[in-house]
């Protein structure tokens, strides 16, 4: 094989310090699904017969921490993924490798992740259950948003890339933007405007199905980051 060929795969496999920082930015957003998984499954449970009044306020004092960490852990991640990149050029590592690991871990963190959230703060009716599917889904590109954003990128990334290897700009807006919505979501739950009966806008019945308006937020998400807005990379 010749030697500019063995470099290329060497730096395609090898793993370095950026790769683990963008390790970082997928176990932030896991967390942050097994936080709001708990939080569904600690709230659902039956109380124990008899629990005294420091019990029950310590229960639902955990109970709302399970919540907090799932909406705080999303920034974390967003920290590690702005990180990565910074890394990998500081240190000159920057690879395909990287870069697939870096798609693979934004639909973890950015996607499935704040999909989650929007499930576990209320938006469960059959409605809300397509829009975040539509909000998370590959299976038809173009259509479908998050994992489909990140795979044109990936095939784009190249062509839209300076002197430097810096891509030049974002066409559709950043999967990364989707923190936005955790703090919207924060800010719910802050004044206690979260749950299947109290997200904002309200719960509508529609042919028999459940239709939170909150849900549009994803919608709306979805769509722009498959648009063909093209906004400058910082």
């Amino acid at each position: 094989m010749p030697p500019s060929r063995n470099k290329k795969a060497a730096r395609t496999s090898q793993f370095c310090l950026a790769d683990a920082v963008t390790l970082c930015n997928a176990a932030a957003g896991s967390a942050s699904i097994f936080a709001a998984l708990k939080y569904v499954v600690t709230e659902n449970c039956e109380m124990p017969f008899r629990v005294t009044s420091l019990e029950l306020s310590l229960m639902l004092y955990m109970l709302v921490w399970y919540l907090y960490a799932a909406i705080w852990l999303l920034p974390i991640a967003l920290i590690c993924d702005i990180l990565d990149g910074r890394v990998a050029r500081w240190s000159g590592t920057a690879s395909f490798f990287g870069q697939e690991l870096d798609s693979l871990a934004d639909v973890i963190s950015f996607g499935v992740a704040p999909a989650v959230l929007g499930f576990t703060v209320g938006l469960q009716g059959l409605v809300d259950l397509v829009i975040l599917l539509y909000f998370i889904n590959q299976d038809q590109p173009h259509f479908f948003s998050g994992v489909s954003r990140l795979a044109r990128y990936n095939t784009t990334a190249e062509k839209n890339k300076d002197s430097t290897g810096k891509v030049r700009f974002f066409e559709g807006t950043p999967i990364p933007l989707n923190v936005l919505i955790a703090m919207i979501i924060q800010f719910c739950v802050s004044v206690d405007q979260f749950g299947e009966d109290r997200l904002p806008g309200g719960k509508w019945p529609i042919g028999g199905w459940t239709f939170h308006p909150f849900s549009l937020l994803y919608a709306l998400s979805g769509t722009t980051q498959i648009s063909r807005i093209r906004i400058p990379k910082p």
